[in-house]
C-alpha cells in the first residue's frame, strides 16, 4: 500500500513538473514575442527621443502643465554611462524570471477573481496599459488591472484628477496593492524587476529629471523600491527621487551590496504591502496635501520647534514624541547640529534646521553665533510652541523668545555646571533669570533641581514636574534576574569623576577581595588620559572588565545583577537608571536629586551616600548576599515602579497635552 502510495506520489511529481515545465516554455516564447511591442519597436513615434540621455527639467511658463504639474520640458545633457554590474545582468534577472514565473502561477486563482470583479463592477478591458519609463529612459508598455472607471484620462497620475475615477472593485485592489499584480508580467518579459525605482509615466518629466540626478534612471524599474517601503504615496517627488538614488547606488556599486539591498527591499515591500503603510489615494504627497486640506476646514495644525545640541539624545529620548506630533498631523521642525543621523527624522517628515552648537564649551563667540542664529531663525518659522533641551538651547533659546513665543524649557539635569560656586556658575545663574524665568514653563525632572532655581531664584512661577525623560518600555523589556553563580555589577556611563567612577573602582576592589565570585563591568566613552590608565591598571588585576561604549546594553544590562550609578550630582532622572530597574535589575545608585526618585532604598535598590566608597561597597556586599529569589523580587519591584511612574508614554502625553492647549 505504501509502496504504491509512494508510486502516485512520484507520478503526480513528473506530471506537475512537466506541466510546470511545458507552461514556463510557452509563457516565454509568449513574452519574447511580445517584448518587440511592449517597447514599441515598430513604433517610433512613439519612442522617447531622449532615451538613453541624462537630461534636465527647464521650467518655462510657454510650456504646458506636465504630469507632475510643473510647466516645463526635458533637455538632454549628457549621455547614460552606467554599466550594468554581473549580479544586475545576470543574477537578479535570473531571480526576477524565478520569481515572477512563480507568482503568476500561484496567484492565477486571484487573476481570474479579480478579472470577473473588475467586468461585474465596471463593464470594459480587464487590463490597463500605460506608456512608463524603463532604464535609461527607454518607453514600455506597463500593465495593470483596471481600477478606474472606462472613460478615465488615461496618462494622467490619481493626484491630478478631480474625481478620482476609481471604480468601487478599484478601490479595494489599490488599497490591496492587488492592481499591481499584471507587472508580474512585465517583469517576466523583461520590461521591469520585481525590486527597482517604480517607473514613471512617460510625462512626469520633474520626477524624470529629479531621479537622473541621483542616477536612479539608469537601473531597470520595479514593482517595488526603497521609496514605496519609505512612504509610498505620500512622499514628495524630490524626497522619492532620492530614495531611489540611494537603490541605484547600492546596485551599482557592487554585486554584493545590490544582493543585499534587493533583500532588504524583498522583505521591506511585504511588511509594507502586510500594514499597507504609505498607501494614500491622491498619489505623491497625498498626506501633505490632505493636511493643507485640513488646516482649510478647522483641523488643529500647530507648528511645533525643537531645540536641540545633539541627535543621540533626541533620538534617545524624545523620538517617540516627535513621531506622535508628526502622526497627529503637526508640522515639525528640529533645531540640531548636521548629523548623517538626522536622516531618521527627515523620514519621520520633520524638517531639519541645521545649527552649529558647541555643546560642552564655553567660548563666547560661539555662543554669541548661537544667539543670532536663533534671532533669525525662530521668526522665521513663527512656531505655535518650542520645545528645548540642555542648557544652551534653554537658556539662549529662552533669551531669544523672551515671552513672545510659547516655550517650554526642559531642565533635564545640571551636570557639573552647579556643583561649585565657580564664576562659570555664576554666569549661569544670571543667564537662567534672564531667560527661562520668562519662558512659558518649564519642566524639572527631580525635585532637587526645582527646589535649587526656587532658592537661587532662577525660576518663579511657571514650573511643573515631569518624570524624567521617561522609559520606553518596549524597547526595554523585562528579563529574568540571571543565576549562574556570579553575581555581576554594571556601571554606565562616561569614565570620570563626576559620574562616580574612583568610587566604582575601590569599592570593586574592596567587594572582589572578599567575593571572587562578582564581576564588575563598565560600559561608556573612556576619553580621559588619567583614567585610561587607572581602568587599564585595575582591568589588568582582574578586578574590572572595561567593554567601551555599547550598542546593546540591553544585552550587557540582561547579563547583570545590578547597575550601579554612583555620580556626584547633576542627573536628572538617570535613563541608565530607569531602564535597567525597567529590565528588572536591582539599581545601585549615591543618595542625589534624580538618583532617588528612580531608587525605593531596600525596596528597588540601595542608595549611599555620594562618594562615600564603604558605603556603596556595603550596598554592593548586600546584592552578593542574597539569595537569588530575593534578588529577583527587588529587580521585580524596580520593573513595576518604572511602569507606574516612568513610562514614556506619561511624558509624552503631557507634551502633547501642551500642544494641545494652543
Amino acid at each position: 500500500m505504501k509502496e504504491q502510495t509512494k508510486k502516485n506520489m512520484k507520478k503526480v511529481s513528473i506530471a506537475s513538473g512537466a506541466i510546470l515545465g511545458v507552461t514556463y516554455l510557452v509563457m516565454r516564447h509568449i513574452a519574447k514575442k511580445q517584448y518587440p511591442s511592449s517597447v514599441y519597436a515598430n513604433q517610433p513615434e512613439e519612442q522617447n527621443p531622449l532615451q538613453g540621455r541624462k537630461v534636465v527639467l527647464v521650467e518655462t511658463d510657454s510650456d504646458p502643465v506636465n504630469a507632475d504639474g510643473k510647466q516645463g520640458h526635458l533637455e538632454a545633457v549628457a549621455n547614460t554611462m552606467h554599466i550594468p554590474t554581473f549580479y544586475e545582468k545576470y543574477v537578479k534577472r535570473g531571480f526576477d524570471i524565478v520569481l515572477s514565473f512563480c507568482g503568476l502561477v500561484v496567484l492565477s486563482p486571484i487573476y481570474a477573481v479579480t478579472a470577473l470583479a473588475i467586468k461585474v463592477d465596471d463593464p470594459g478591458p480587464v487590463f490597463f496599459k500605460q506608456k512608463r519609463v524603463g532604464t535609461d529612459k527607454f518607453y514600455f508598455e506597463l500593465l495593470k488591472f483596471r481600477s478606474m472607471s472606462v472613460n478615465t484620462p488615461k496618462d494622467v497620475p490619481t493626484h491630478m484628477l478631480h474625481n478620482g475615477g476609481i471604480t468601487k472593485v478599484g478601490a479595494f485592489i489599490r488599497k490591496a496593492s492587488i492592481d499591481e499584480l499584471p507587472q508580474l508580467w512585465n517583469i517576466f518579459r523583461g520590461n521591469m524587476s520585481v525590486i527597482g525605482p517604480r517607473p514613471a509615466l512617460w510625462n512626469q518629466d520633474y520626477l524624470t529629471a529629479e531621479r537622473d540626478k541621483y542616477g536612479a534612471n539608469d537601473v531597470k524599474p520595479g514593482l517595488t523600491g526603497l521609496a514605496q517601503i519609505s512612504g509610498r504615496d505620500e512622499l514628495e517627488i524630490e524626497k522619492k527621487a532620492k530614495y531611489d538614488g540611494v537603490y541605484a547606488d547600492a546596485l551599482k556599486k557592487s554585486s554584493w551590496s545590490g544582493f543585499i539591498m534587493d533583500c532588504k527591499m524583498f522583505l521591506g515591500s511585504i511588511s509594507a504591502t502586510l500594514h499597507r503603510k504609505g498607501i494614500v489615494e491622491g498619489g505623491t504627497g497625498a498626506i501633505a496635501k490632505e493636511k493643507a486640506k485640513a488646516d482649510t476646514i478647522g483641523v488643529d495644525k500647530k507648528r511645533v520647534l525643537f531645540l536641540a545640541n545633539h541627535f543621540i539624545t533626541l533620538h534617545a529620548f524624545r523620538k517617540e514624541l516627535i513621531q506622535r506630533l508628526v502622526e497627529d498631523g503637526h508640522e515639525v521642525y528640529l533645531s540640531l547640529p548636521e548629523d548623517s543621523d538626522n536622516k531618521y527624522f527627515e523620514d519621520l517628515g520633520c524638517h531639519i534646521i541645521i545649527t552649529e552648537i558647541d555643546r560642552r564649551g564655553v567660548n563666547p563667540v560661539n555662543d554669541l553665533k548661537l544667539i543670532a542664529f536663533y534671532k533669525k531663525m525662530i521668526p522665521e518659522i513663527n512656531p505655535d510652541i518650542i520645545f528645548s533641551y540642555t542648557i544652551k538651547p534653554n537658556i539662549y533659546g529662552a533669551l531669544v523668545t523672551n515671552g513672545k513665543y510659547r516655550q517650554v524649557c526642559n531642565i533635564t539635569g545640571t551636570g557639573a555646571t552647579f556643583l561649585e560656586d565657580t564664576p562659570v556658575a555664576r554666569i549661569c545663574k544670571s543667564l537662567y533669570r534672564m531667560s527661562v524665568k520668562k519662558a512659558y514653563k518649564v519642566f524639572f525632572q527631580n525635585t532637587g533641581d526645582r527646589d535649587f532655581f526656587i532658592d537661587n531664584r532662577m525660576i518663579g512661577f511657571n514650573y511643573e514636574m515631569l518624570p524624567g525623560s521617561g522609559c520606553n518600555l518596549e524597547e526595554h523589556p523585562y528579563t529574568e534576574m540571571p543565576n549562574d553563580g556570579v553575581i555581576r555589577f554594571l556601571f554606565i556611563g562616561r569614565v570620570m569623576k563626576l559620574k562616580g567612577i574612583d568610587e566604582y573602582l575601590k569599592a570593586a576592589e574592596i567587594v572582589k577581595t572578599k567575593y571572587p565570585n562578582t564581576e564588575f563591568i563598565i560600559a561608556g566613552f573612556n576619553e580621559e588620559e588619567e583614567y585610561q590608565e587607572i581602568v587599564a591598571d585595575y582591568q589588568e588585576k582582574e578586578i574590572v572588565n572595561y567593554i567601551g561604549f555599547r550598542e546593546d546594553i540591553n544585552d550587557w544590562i540582561a547579563k547583570c545583577n545590578c547597575t550601579v550609578l554612583p555620580s556626584h550630582g547633576g542627573e536628572g532622572v538617570p535613563n541608565v537608571l530607569l531602564e535597567s530597574a525597567a529590565m528588572g535589575r536591582i539599581c545601585i545608585g549615591s543618595n542625589i536629586p534624580g538618583t532617588a526618585n528612580v531608587i525605593d532604598d531596600g525596596v528597588t535598590g540601595y542608595l549611599f551616600k555620594s562618594e562615600d566608597v564603604e558605603g556603596l561597597a556595603a550596598a554592593m556586599e548586600n546584592v552578593v548576599t542574597m539569595n537569588t529569589s530575593e534578588r529577583s523580587a527587588m529587580g521585580i519591584a524596580g520593573h513595576e515602579k518604572v511602569k507606574a511612574e516612568f513610562d514614556r508614554e506619561l511624558v509624552v502625553q503631557r507634551y502633547v497635552d501642551e500642544v494641545e492647549k494652543i
